[in-house]
């Protein structure tokens, strides 16, 4: 999951860093899904990378379960556990061997049956018995059947339990990761909508420029007015060359997720409705019956338990049986080339230097943790879900706020503009509303990524995932 984190930490600090560098303070509320996608910003003059392609959400999360190499190391553990359970049924079950063996004797030892009896006339003598050929040829098959192998029983049990608990904790990485590239994608909306802030802020500059030189020229404004006019236009272009390389650098995180080497734009659905008026306790009971994390605690306590009771079977004495089938070129002493045996074992050990005892202990304390931890992951899915829930209605609200700050900025900015063409006011105040207006824009980016955020963090702490 390392690689995961690492990726959305990236993605997100895009708009952050933007509005950073404009003394806007960006939102410390948890993550919840983006509003609207916005359209796709002019590339980066001189950009040195391709064309981002364009996915929906949905298409671009089906990719992601195929390419991601994260849960492809999730599955890989999985089917590992289940290849492990598969060993633990071995010793239930029959097993079947083959052989051939070649023997040869730097002696014979042959008994000739015929030359020590007196014979009948007409009697026909016995074969001679090889008790030991020169050269001998033995074909064989056997079977062995566990009849009773009781901590076999429980090994399995232990074993089925683990995989069940690798297969839960690979869904978990797969709700995880889907739900920090949903969040990813909406911070790459919103780090487009930093260009398009830039772009307009870059505009509003290069139009003041143009205000202050022909108010220099008409000899109504002091040439110093048009400097600081030309240096806020640089400031401007420079921040749009900042938020430009931030989007490329969001949509190549993106693309890396997927699995690609190149960058990728995301389009994103509108908002859902607030989800910040359900109830607490309801989004706690859905957390607890549908969080994979919760379910994979609880089979690993299964598994420490049919351990447990494994190391008490232990005591237990085991019986199988055996049968097998032979052929060989020689004959045996009873005069037959073939023959069967079988067998019944029963095993049991009275003392064997205290193992029993010893895996008896570990098990008991394997179970003690496995309980702690679950009870631990319980009460930390409870308190994801209070926070998320807590944070969606703190981003809902910085939401609605960004979108008054920026509708009075905006209209700050139009009446400075007004006022400076007017006469009546001063570059220096142009500037400072066209500050607010870029903090505005940028702020309220930020606050549309962060409150969709919030809303894909409470899902997946509700056991919803996108």
């Amino acid at each position: 999951m390392i690689e995961t984190v690492l990726m959305v930490w990236m993605v997100t600090g895009a708009a952050g860093a933007t509005a950073a560098s404009t003394g806007t303070p960006t939102s410390t509320s948890g993550p919840a899904p983006t509003s609207t996608s916005t359209p796709t910003p002019a590339p980066t003059p001189g950009s040195t990378q391709p064309a981002p392609a364009t996915l929906s959400l949905s298409a671009a999360l089906a990719e992601l379960d195929a390419q991601n190499l994260t849960l492809a190391q999730a599955r890989a553990r999985a089917d590992e556990a289940s290849g492990v359970a598969r060993q633990a049924a071995a010793p239930l079950l029959p097993t079947l061997s083959a052989g051939a063996t070649y023997t040869r004797n730097s002696d014979d030892a042959i008994v000739s049956l015929g030359a020590l009896l007196p014979l009948q006339p007409g009697q026909k003598p016995p074969a001679p018995i090889a008790i030991q050929p020169l050269e001998q040829l033995v074909v064989s098959g056997a079977a062995r059947v566990p009849i009773l192998v009781p901590n076999a029983w429980f090994e399995l049990s232990a074993a089925r339990s683990g995989a069940r608990a690798a297969a839960l904790s690979a869904d978990a990485a797969r709700s995880d990761v889907r739900a920090g590239f949903a969040q990813a994608a909406h911070a790459a909306i919103a780090a487009e909508e930093a260009v398009t802030a830039s772009e307009h802020a870059a505009a509003s500059a290069a139009e003041l420029a143009r205000s202050a030189d022909r108010r220099v020229t008409a000899g109504t404004a002091a040439p110093l007015d048009a400097l600081r006019a030309r240096t806020e236009q640089v400031r401007r272009e420079s921040d749009l060359v900042r938020a430009r390389a931030e989007l490329e650098r969001a949509r190549l995180a993106l693309g890396i997720l997927l699995g690609r080497e190149t960058p990728v734009r995301i389009e994103v659905p509108a908002s859902p409705a607030d989800a910040s008026t359900e109830e607490r306790d309801g989004l706690v009971a859905a957390a607890l019956a549908g969080r994979p994390e919760l379910a994979s605690r609880r089979a690993r306590v299964d598994a420490a338990d049919a351990q447990v009771r494994g190391a008490w079977a232990r005591l237990a004495p085991q019986l199988s049986a055996g049968a097998s089938i032979f052929r060989s070129d020689v004959a045996y002493p009873t005069g037959e080339k073939d023959g069967w045996r079988a067998t019944v074992d029963l095993s049991w050990p009275l003392y064997d230097g205290g193992l029993r005892y010893g895996k008896r202990r570990e098990a008991e304390a394997q179970r003690a943790g496995a309980e702690a931890a679950a009870e631990a992951e319980r009460l930390g899915v409870v308190q994801q879900v209070e926070d998320a829930h807590r944070d969606l209605g703190v981003a809902v609200e910085r939401l609605r706020l960004a979108g008054t700050q920026r509708g009075l900025a905006a209209d700050a900015a139009a009446s400075a503009r007004r006022s400076y063409e007017a006469g009546v006011a001063s570059s220096l105040d142009v500037i400072d509303a066209n500050d607010r207006e870029y903090a505005a824009d940028i702020q309220l980016a930020d606050a549309r990524a962060r409150a969709a955020q919030a809303r894909i963090a409470l899902d997946r702490a509700a056991g919803r995932a996108p």
